[in-house]
């Protein structure tokens, strides 16, 4: 792994979030959209089994803090779905998946790696997209362009065993703009989407909200590619 690759774009996404709160101070759109910027939800592990790759942060910490912008740039000491001090949905999704009662292979998950396609924090999807427009205009940049080649250096750098794509729109965005040539479709498996990037396999699951669709399907499918 190239440290210097990933202080490289850690240095590039504090200039933007930087430049975003330089905008959230007078900017009553950015207010209305932009929740602050967080690059890692896990240490940060070369050749794992698994890498989580979600859309964006969500709005849990902007909510839960008096409207405080998030800022977190570094890498958590543990992987956030193993860690005993987190609560949330999902993580529990995720624990059912690698524990006792599907894969138990929790060993596995807490030695995984979680980021996203885009670190910079929104209430939703829909927001994303609205605050992807205002800083296209405003700040003069590309920003699909722009985290479509982040999330493809970090891969590269990564290289996990299978990457789980957290959403449609993650495997989506993955394809069109991370790895537009090199990723290749698979047959879909029980309504879950596969695919591979190089030595790389790729498995997409849905969610409602925080809940995971067919559970018991991803739980085969991971155990048979890992």
């Amino acid at each position: 792994m190239n440290k210097t690759i990933i202080s490289n774009l850690t240095l590039q996404a504090k200039d933007i979030d930087k430049k975003l709160n330089e905008l959230y101070k007078t900017d009553v759109e950015i207010q209305a959209l932009y929740r602050g910027t967080s690059l890692w939800y896990s240490p940060i592990v070369e050749n794992p089994e698994v890498m989580f790759l979600g859309i964006n942060p969500g709005a849990g910490f902007y909510n839960n803090n008096n409207h405080q912008l998030c800022h977190f740039f570094e890498p958590l000491k543990i992987m956030e779905y193993t860690d005993p001090k987190q609560d949330y949905q999902l993580k529990w999704e995720w624990m059912y998946v690698f524990g006792e009662k599907g894969l138990n292979r929790l060993d596995v998950l807490s030695k995984s790696v979680k980021t996203n396609f885009c670190y910079l924090a929104t209430e939703d999807e829909a927001a994303l997209k609205k605050l992807f427009t205002q800083i296209r205009g405003k700040l003069n940049i590309a920003p699909y362009e722009i985290f479509g080649n982040w999330t493809r250096q970090i891969i590269q750098q990564i290289t996990p065993k299978l990457l789980i794509c957290e959403g449609k729109d993650a495997l989506e965005f993955l394809k069109t703009w991370s790895f537009k040539n090199e990723y290749k479709d698979e047959a879909p498996v029980n309504g879950l989407k596969k695919g591979t990037i190089g030595n790389i396999k790729v498995l997409q699951v849905s969610r409602t909200y925080s809940t995971l669709k067919n559970a018991d399907s991803i739980i085969s499918e991971i155990g048979k590619l890992i």
